[in-house]
Formats: C-alpha cells, sequence, structure tokens
C-alpha cells in the first residue's frame, strides 16, 4: 500500500499519466482482500476512490483484443489495456509476465516500480519525489509515521528508491555530524586526511569530502563533496546518526572536546 499511494499521489500531480482498465482494477482490489491487506468494503471504497481520483484513466479494451497479446495469459488483460491507452510503460515487479518479445510489436517496456520512481526522480529532481513521501507520511495517523518510517517499508522491494530519499532528506545531516564527530574525536589531527573507525562506522575526510561506511556490511552510506551526495543509506543509519548529533552537538557549542566519553555513541 505504502508503493500504491506514492504511485498514485505522484499521478495526482501529473509526474506520469496513470491508465487502469476495470478488470485490472478489480484484479487489484481482489488481491488486496486475498493477502488480508483490506477488508472487501474497504477495498470497494479504495477502488471507488481511484475512479474519482483519475476519471479519465479508464480505459476499455475492446473485446477479442486480449487474444491478441503474447505475454503470460494471466496478465495479458494488462498488455492489452497498455496498448489501448498508447501508453510507454507498463510498471510491474512481475517482470517476468512481461517477456521483451511480447512488447516489442507494441513499442512497449516494462518497469520495476524501483526503476520507475527513480526515473521519475531523475527528471523532475529528488526534491519533488521527497516532498511526495513527505506529504504521504504526514497523511498517516494510525499509527503515525515519519518520512524515515515510511521508507524503511521501501527497503526491501524499491531499495534504490528509498535510499535514494533519505539521502536527498537527510544526507547533508549525516555528512555534518561526521564531520563533526572528526573534530571531537581528532581535534589535533589536520582537516582533510582525517579517519576514524569505531565498531560499527568508519568515517573518512579526503580533502574536502567526507565518506561515512557501514563496517558490518561495507555499504557506503555516504560520500559528500561540497553539494554533490552519493552513497546507500538505510533508515537504521540515519536515526544512528540522528542520535550522535544529538551527542554531539552540545558539545560542540560548548567546546568540550571529551574523547573518552564519546566513545560508547561512536560505537554504535
Amino acid at each position: 500500500m505504502p508503493l500504491v499511494d506514492t504511485l498514485l499521489r505522484a499521478a495526482e500531480k501529473e509526474l506520469y499519466r496513470l491508465h487502469f482498465s476495470q478488470e485490472i482494477l478489480d484484479g487489484a482490489t481482489r488481491n488486496l482482500v486475498k493477502r488480508g491487506k483490506m477488508p472487501l468494503d474497504k477495498a470497494q471504497r479504495f477502488q471507488r476512490f481511484i475512479l474519482n481520483a483519475f476519471p479519465d484513466s479508464l480505459i476499455e479494451v475492446p473485446e477479442g483484443f486480449e487474444a491478441m497479446m503474447t505475454n503470460h495469459p494471466g496478465d495479458r488483460h494488462v498488455l492489452a489495456a497498455a496498448v489501448v491507452a498508447k501508453a510507454d510503460v507498463i510498471v510491474t515487479s512481475n517482470l517476468k509476465h512481461f517477456p521483451n518479445q511480447s512488447l516489442e510489436p507494441w513499442h512497449l517496456e516494462v518497469q520495476h516500480p524501483d526503476i520507475f520512481l527513480n526515473s521519475l526522480s531523475d527528471f523532475y529532481g529528488d526534491g519533488v519525489l521527497y516532498n511526495i513521501v513527505v506529504e504521504q507520511a504526514l497523511a498517516l495517523k494510525n499509527p503515525p509515521q515519519t518520512a524515515i518510517d515510511l521508507l524503511e517499508r521501501f527497503e526491501r522491494e524499491q531499495p534504490m528508491f528509498a535510499s535514494r530519499m533519505l539521502l536527498h532528506g537527510h544526507g547533508p545531516m549525516v555528512g555534518k555530524t561526521a564531520r563533526t564527530i572528526l573534530d571531537v574525536l581528532l581535534p589535533e589531527e589536520v582537516p582533510g586526511n582525517r579517519t576514524k573507525s569505531g565498531n560499527h562506522y568508519e568515517i573518512s575526510e579526503i580533502g574536502q569530502e567526507i565518506v561515512v561506511s557501514d563496517k558490518y556490511t561495507n555499504r557506503e552510506i555516504l560520500r559528500k563533496n561540497g553539494t554533490s551526495m552519493t552513497g546507500q543509506p538505510l533508515r537504521k543509519h540515519i536515526l544512528d546518526f540522528e542520535e550522535m548529533k544529538q551527542v554531539v552537538e552540545p558539545w560542540i557549542k560548548a567546546r568540550l572536546f571529551r574523547v573518552g566519553s564519546f566513545s560508547q555513541p561512536f560505537s554504535r
């Protein structure tokens, strides 16, 4: 459901044009009920909401047209709807049901949702997609969730998008906190050539570049040089650095560089 919500919000903001047939909607709501995600009455209300929100997106597939499709029989209605809509892309996690040879005659391609969301970020900018995630999180009341909490739910199936959004929203904080940690723990060393390795994280400063790595997984969380940032942070990394930020900021303000007292937070 978080993925569906993000995709619908992106369509509502006209980042792409959404198309579906009644059969696609019926199948989606049946699956929600079958998997225990929604009771039947709520799934039916959800379908009505989509139809009301996107009245021009409903596609009627001519009778017999589906039989012309050559992809997996269980998803021929999806390909038929995409052809009728003159769509460019079918977005689905079930890529194997849409082999290239079945799409080429119709000049269509299939994309995993992770790839599709990243392509929207490429085109419109990370900030536009991140604002959608923030709005989405603010709308969740039971239980309340932050954007960081919401993005954790993307990490398993849309990992590139999740990391990209976390990097955009929190990468500057991680970089600033990492540099502050070096100032606290290595006050005598020359800036631009410093490395500190804890139990969990390693922080390096090479010239103006700051690099943060997860030692357990050898995952590069952040590589930042000025405003340029790359990396693959997870929710747990952001929360760890938020916690460390709370520890080091008062020390910097008070100019208290007590190395021993900081060893425990950095051991995360």
